[in-house]
């Protein structure tokens, strides 16, 4: 047992910020991993949280202040907080109720404070095995450890920190490939049965442990004052458990009881958009991918976004919430706008009144929108269209505009571009021939050249 109080994660001390002043550990075991941080970063100021007396107690001599907690019952309002670096080396797995400790983490975090954590990944092959083996016998430690309470993928573990108020990105994972063997490769095809690329499924059966790194989300916003407005959500269907386990249940959805409206069987963006909104309740439609989760407080943050938007008279042009704006450094450079946390990554940009681009993952449209989906683009580029559109017309209250609200976009796509998204390339192309390049963030779509990965 000694050794497991014992040990250091290279990755986790890697993606410790280097410039952090205060830092809080929670299960810090012997103190190994905060004394070789300080030895690297003399300046910095570091505070353990442990559970066992002995490992406390050793850990002591090395940090400078250390704290004997059961985090499953004790109150952290305790400590002083004032943190700008949180770091959870594998332990939120032990933790019963790791909603309520990352709750408390966030009024102890700084502005801009980070949380470091490296969880288990529970949907690794190995444990795949076992569950089909019928025996999911639990191990003294691994991924089976005994004393785990809760389980996690990169997707639960991204939801669990989203609704906590973090942003989170994959760091960095250690990694147990799937190996080259019969049941693997059937594993893999039961993945593609679900809709899984074989790319994807590889990537997520071989990732053994996660480094995820999350930012403080400022959610001070949601206290303030001003206008909120109803909104309907269309979700064209293929999937129905992607559907099912994203949108429909996402908690900022539920917490401003959005209309949720699922259309199966659409050939397009516009038909399920045209078909939905006849249905609508509400002015303001929201088309968004079946794969989209709307973490707690999202809703209201969206719902005050476009009542705001509503209230400037800006109900005739698309709202985003990922794309390009203009680098407004005098040529013709763009830069990334908007926020989202895409399959693993945190794309987070300033928004922007002005879009050239919005990625079709979410889009809203009021009822009195002067721009409108093309059929021909099918399901690739149709957002981008309507900035175009916005564009042509050349009024300032028409123009699409980016906001900053955190979605979770949990696409099992791989990276690359489908045929069908080249196919709306070129029919975008053809509608606007005086254009010579139009910027994606899928690549820039040029006559001569195809763009070959998505870029968000």
């Amino acid at each position: 047992m000694s050794d497991y109080y014992d040990g250091l994660n290279l990755k986790l001390l890697q993606a410790i910020p280097a410039d952090a002043k205060r830092v809080l550990e929670l299960g810090c075991a012997n103190g190994r991993l905060g004394r070789r941080f300080k030895e690297l970063h003399p300046g910095v100021t570091w505070w353990g949280v442990e559970l066992m007396a002995d490992a406390a107690a050793t850990a002591a001599q090395h940090l400078d202040r250390v704290i004997q907690l059961d985090l499953d019952r004790a109150d952290l309002g305790q400590l002083e907080g004032g943190f700008d670096t949180i770091v959870i080396g594998d332990l939120l797995e032990h933790v019963r109720e790791p909603a309520r400790l990352l709750e408390s983490l966030y009024d102890l975090a700084t502005p801009g404070a980070q949380i470091v954590c490296c969880l288990p990944n529970m949907a690794h092959l190995s444990v795949i095995e076992r569950m089909v083996a019928g025996d999911i016998s639990y191990d003294t430690m691994g991924l089976l450890d005994q004393t785990h309470v809760r389980f996690y993928s990169p997707a639960s573990a991204f939801k669990t920190f989203l609704d906590a108020g973090w942003l989170p990105h994959l760091h960095d994972q250690y990694r147990v490939e799937v190996p080259q063997t019969h049941f693997a490769a059937k594993i893999v095809e039961a993945a593609q049965l679900l809709g899984i690329p074989a790319e994807t499924a590889v990537r997520n059966l071989g990732c053994y442990q996660m480094v995820i790194v999350c930012r403080k989300w400022a959610m001070e916003a949601l206290r303030g004052q001003g206008p909120s407005v109803p909104i309907s959500v269309i979700v064209p269907v293929n999937r129905v458990w992607q559907y099912e386990l994203n949108v429909a249940r996402s908690p900022g959805l539920k917490e401003i009881n959005a209309e949720i409206i699922p259309v199966q069987g659409a050939d397009s963006a516009a038909t399920a958009y045209t078909f939905a909104t006849q249905r609508a309740r509400h002015a303001w439609h929201l088309l968004v991918h079946q794969d989209v989760y709307f973490p707690t407080g999202s809703g209201f943050a969206l719902a005050r976004e476009l009542g705001a938007l509503e209230a400037a008279g800006r109900t005739r042009g698309p709202v985003g919430f990922a794309g390009l704006a203009a680098s407004g450094q005098g040529d013709r450079s763009v830069r990334h706008a908007g926020m989202v946390i895409d399959r693993t990554n945190l794309f987070r940009h300033p928004g922007t009144d002005a879009a050239l681009s919005i990625d079709e993952f979410a889009v809203a449209l009021h009822r009195d929108a002067a721009v409108s989906i093309d059929r021909t683009l099918g399901w690739h580029l149709w957002a981008t269209d309507l900035c175009l559109q916005a564009q042509a017309a050349g009024r300032p209250q028409e123009q699409a505009c980016i906001v900053e609200t955190p979605l979770f976009h949990n696409s099992s796509t791989a990276w690359s571009l489908p045929e069908a998204f080249h196919a709306s390339a070129q029919v975008l192309l053809d509608k606007y021939p005086a254009l010579e390049r139009i910027p994606t963030l899928c690549g820039e779509l040029q006559r001569s050249r195809r763009p070959q990965q998505a870029l968000a």
